[in-house]
């Protein structure tokens, strides 16, 4: 609903209320809500209620007269402040000519007047006073239809202004939310990182201890054995007698057995019968020099882990590759499997590093049973063997 504000002279306000009652219409429909100094209540400050209504009223009408144009206070202040907010285009100004007057040059001379021709109400010209008020009537609905559009048109536009500032506040607050979230997600990459890091440097540095350790171990029973003669040390109390015997006859099948025997008694592993990659990255290294020194002396470097690693290292630690270069895989292409162990062949004959076996087939026997074709299980198992005898420097 518009505010209309009455500026009039008190001469003019049988006038000014034959008006109201042409607008009352357009204040039952809710369009227009018409003020005068008229309603100013017992006890008010007049000039503080006029200037109120006046700044907050989005119609004002002047009725012009001769009395009008002869009021100081309409002149010097109404008119004036009338004029400052329609240039501003903070209100609608509309000069209603209520009896015949020279207003020519006044500061609303150039505002089209009301009624059409600027024909005065009070005009002979007229039929009646009613018809002159209804054009000034249908005038003023007029003009309070054109600003209501314009200032819908004007919330319209600041509405999609405030989504569009919201929709934008809510992209960059998005922006920024994804910004913080990958600010810390790397934060968080960034400390596991370095947790990673630390804890790799932890383990490299115990892994160094650990070698170091068995390193000593290792040249401690090295000069033992130089200085008693024993090549058959151990560091689990296990007897290397029997293999050696073996090895010296040339019984490599039955070697290959005690083998298998000496490593599952040095790893505490004879009730189970197998190797785990666990047992084989604990295997004590003095034992595992020890069964490796007897079969490449025995076999004049023929069989023995050392000759297995270092063919291990030449395929590039394939171990499909591992298996056609010792022996234990047979056939033509795509076509090659793994032999099973009683197919092995117990020679110098056979491939080199084809011996010793039963350890490796003694893992696949356990997960196949007495079916051994899908030897590859047993990579892992050898892949720990190798990095073992890298760690015991054999």
């Amino acid at each position: 609903m518009l505010k209309l504000f009455f500026s009039y002279s008190h001469k003019d306000e049988a006038l000014r209320d034959e008006l109201a009652k042409h607008l009352s219409i357009l204040e039952r429909q809710s369009v227009i809500s018409s003020w005068c100094d008229r309603k100013i209540l017992p006890g008010e400050e007049w000039d503080y209620q006029i200037n109120d209504n006046l700044n907050t009223a989005d119609i004002i009408l002047l009725l012009i007269s001769s009395d009008f144009l002869f009021s100081k206070y309409c002149w010097d202040v109404e008119v004036k402040k009338a004029i400052e907010r329609h240039n501003a285009g903070e209100a609608c100004v509309i000069p209603v000519i209520l009896r015949s007057v020279d207003w020519s040059g006044a500061p609303f001379a150039k505002l089209q007047a009301l009624p059409k021709n600027a024909e005065p109400v009070v005009s002979r010209n007229w039929y009646n006073q009613d018809e002159a008020f209804t054009d000034v009537a249908r005038g003023i609905r007029a003009a309070a239809e054109k600003l209501r559009d314009k200032r819908r048109q004007k919330q319209e536009a600041e509405s999609l202004q405030l989504r569009e500032q919201e929709e934008e506040a809510r992209k960059l607050q998005q922006q920024q939310q994804e910004r913080l979230r990958l600010q810390k997600k790397r934060e968080e990459a960034d400390r596991l990182q370095r947790q990673e890091a630390e804890r790799l440097q932890k383990q490299e540095e115990a892994d160094r201890l650990q070698r170091q350790r068995e390193q000593e171990k290792a040249d401690k029973l090295r000069l033992e054995q130089q200085s008693t003669g024993n090549d058959l040390l151990s560091e689990k109390g296990v007897g290397y007698t029997r293999l050696r015997d073996l090895l010296k006859a040339g019984n490599w099948k039955d070697a290959d057995q005690e083998t298998l025997a000496v490593m599952l008694k040095a790893t505490g592993r004879e009730q189970e019968g197998w190797l785990t990659s666990e047992s084989i990255n604990n295997f004590p290294c003095a034992d595992l020099r020890t069964i490796d020194q007897l079969w490449v002396k025995y076999s004049d470097g023929h069989f023995g882990f050392s000759v297995q690693k270092r063919i291990w290292e030449n395929v590039g630690k394939d171990f499909d590759k591992f298996g056609d270069r010792v022996g234990w895989r047979k056939g033509m292409f795509l076509n090659k499997e793994w032999l099973q162990y009683s197919d092995l062949t117990f020679t110098k004959n056979s491939p080199q590093g084809h011996l010793p076996a039963r350890y490796a087939y003694s893992y696949i026997i356990l997960i196949n049973y007495s079916y051994y074709r899908p030897f590859k299980y047993a990579s892992e198992t050898f892949s720990s063997l190798a990095s073992r005898l890298v760690n015991c420097n054999i």
